[in-house]
């Protein structure tokens, strides 16, 4: 076969899709998802299509629960250890944890040259998150709760609208250079010290006050820490469910809405023993919690426990975890093929997998011998450095496996990845913002709820497509670019959003009415209608 032809082509291939499958694709991910699809006969095709949209939902949701449950506890830990105050930790370690997700999306994207897969997946996410999300929390909030504070939302709308247009004029020559995705560094420094020197509603005395500065952590979420952390001995493993303590401890991220809750004591472990119960979290709670325990397992068994606990399970874990977080160090770097090329000529002459076994067991040993059941040792740090480099290794493994499958149905739906990444990716990156942000929302905390509507696209746009185009540029020099049409309508739908709620909130006062909604979620219908023709009308073209 001629060596110009890429995986992309496989649709249009005329000979043997199999064997073109084989032969040029998968090489960017674990599995080859394309010939999974193209050797199946047709009925083998649709339980194979099946299981691709039921596994590219469940990898979206392995990866915002690895930034969740893994990746935004090391640095509220690591900010715990460096001591770094509420402000300076929220505009910066935590922010990107909450923006993990879109981070690594867009980092995997660039890498595998889909600009247009990174962009529309922050473009998507922006527009749901200011339409339908923004809308339910005006819904849910009755009318006299309506109110925002003018300076802080003001200070967010015009940074959002100057990172979009940014977007948009740092690629019409169709090239980024290294000086412009600085830029974006830049521009999230600027807000953090903006933030940083403004008044901040929330240190006010007056007990009614909502905190409103988006990208910030609650007070009462260290509070929780330094709580947790003096907390004596937990109950027994005896102790049911129902016996748990009332008294709860609460994972703040970045604009403190995206909570993960754990028991006040030490024996529960995120997704590992923390089951759900169908009266209080309902039957899709306890399901999910299930179909990822198996990864969770496999999670915890390769990155060391970082929160304020310690116990007999989290010691044995984190010596644990050597032995397997190497192995998966291996397959972020060097993908299947680091378990099966030749072996390493490096003071020894074997498989480098198998250097990192023994490698990784021997420090295990060490970790397990110089560890109690009681305290935590004196170099959990540097455990916390470890888990924090394990977790960014399973984001980055599990964004490499969504874009393949991403990909993937770009190929045999012939849709681009700009619409796969508008809808699919956005929703699932976003539908955490919907939930949280209404239930903040319901809970009285309207300015807190409005505000990270804003704050936290914001915030995902300027680390995550920041970092990835630093990355990119810094690697191979300037980056060519381009804007199709579906995230150039994407672009002008959000400009065209944040103008009018900014319009529609100083009309009214910085008191939206709730009907505003209706108005959002109708911006959020044409935008899919026209998007969807958009598509449409390309394939006949």
């Amino acid at each position: 076969m001629s060596d110009n032809f890429q995986c992309s082509d496989v649709s249009t291939y005329t000979g043997d899709k199999c064997v073109f499958a084989k032969d040029y694709c998968g090489d960017d991910s674990i599995l080859n998802y394309s010939s999974l699809t193209y050797c199946s006969s047709p009925t083998e095709q649709i339980f194979a299509i099946s299981f691709l949209v039921i596994y590219l939902l469940y990898l979206i949701m392995l990866l915002a629960s690895t930034a969740d449950n893994y990746f935004v506890i090391e640095l509220q830990t690591l900010s715990s250890i460096l001591k770094l105050s509420d402000d300076v930790a929220g505009v910066t370690l935590l922010a990107l944890g909450n923006g993990a997700p879109d981070v690594f999306t867009a980092v995997v994207g660039l890498s595998q040259d889909d600009f247009q897969l990174a962009l529309s997946d922050l473009m998507g996410g922006g527009i749901f998150i200011n339409t339908v999300v923004l809308g339910s929390v005006l819904l849910v909030t009755s009318p006299p709760l309506l109110e925002v504070d003018a300076k802080p939302f003001l200070r967010d709308l015009f940074m959002y609208i100057l990172c979009t247009s940014g977007i948009f004029f740092f690629c019409l020559d169709g090239v980024v250079t290294q000086l412009e995705a600085l830029g974006f560094i830049v521009a999230y420094v600027t807000y953090i010290v903006i933030v940083l020197i403004s008044p901040n509603p929330s240190r006010e005395p007056s007990p009614d006050r909502d905190s409103t500065a988006a990208g910030l952590l609650s007070n009462e979420s260290y509070e929780s820490l330094k709580d947790v952390e003096s907390l004596q001995s937990p109950p027994s493993d005896t102790d049911s469910h129902a016996e748990r303590p009332s008294r709860q401890f609460s994972y703040a991220s970045h604009h403190a809405h995206h909570t993960n809750l754990l028991a006040a004591y030490d024996d529960h472990i995120l997704g590992y023993n923390d089951t759900p119960m169908v009266e209080e979290d309902g039957k899709l709670a306890v399901f999910l919690w299930y179909a990822e325990w198996p990864l969770s397992l496999l999670r915890h068994l390769s990155i060391p426990s970082a929160d304020p606990f310690w116990c007999r399970k989290r010691r044995l874990f984190t010596s644990l975890s050597p032995i397997l977080g190497l192995q998966m160090a291996i397959l972020a770097v060097f993908g299947v093929k680091g378990f099966t090329d030749k072996p390493v000529s490096f003071l020894l002459n074997i498989q480098l997998s198998i250097l990192a076994l023994l490698v990784g067991t021997a420090i295990s040993l060490i970790l397990w011998l110089t560890t109690n059941d009681e305290t935590k040792p004196s170099y959990f740090p540097i455990l916390v450095a470890f888990a924090f480099c394990m977790s960014v290794v399973w984001l980055d493994l599990i964004a490499n496996e969504v874009v393949a499958v991403l990909e993937v149905f770009g190929v045999m739906l012939g849709v681009s990845t700009s619409v796969l990444g508008l809808t699919v990716l956005a929703w699932g990156n976003s539908v955490g913002d919907l939930v949280a942000d209404t239930a903040t929302a319901k809970a009285g905390q309207v300015k807190t709820a409005i505000a990270s509507c804003f704050g936290s696209p914001l915030l995902s746009a300027l680390v995550g497509l920041g970092i990835a185009l630093t990355i990119s540029t810094s690697s191979d020099g300037n980056l060519a670019t381009s804007i199709d049409t579906q995230n150039f309508v994407a672009i002008c739908t959000l400009l065209g959003t944040l103008f009018t709620s900014g319009f529609v909130f100083y009309k009214y006062d910085w008191r939206p009415p709730r009907e505003y909604a209706y108005v959002l979620f109708t911006i959020y219908g044409v935008f899919m209608v026209a998007s969807l023709l958009l598509e449409a009308f390309s394939k006949t073209t």
